[in-house]
């Protein structure tokens, strides 16, 4: 899939605020992007779940995941 920085920056975004719709995260993870930069931050959001086991029913990922979404999200806006 062919998808920019700009993209990528805004479903992170929303996974973050929590304001995507059911499906957008799990969407976002599961398809491939075709640059090599940003296939490389899709897998790791997609691994974030066994990187950063979640402690607690319906999360995501740990806190120390979320706050490394949180700075992929900030460098993708810097670097936009």
């Amino acid at each position: 899939m062919r998808m920019t920085k700009e993209q990528v920056l805004r479903e992170i975004e929303k996974f973050l605020s929590d304001t995507g719709g059911a499906h957008d995260w799990d969407d976002f993870t599961s398809i491939l992007i075709d640059d090599p930069e940003l296939e490389k931050i899709r897998v790791f959001c997609a691994d974030l779940p066994d990187l950063y086991p979640p402690t607690q029913c319906r999360q995501y990922c740990k806190q120390d995941g979320m706050d490394q979404l949180a700075k992929i999200a900030s460098d993708l806006r810097k670097n936009g």
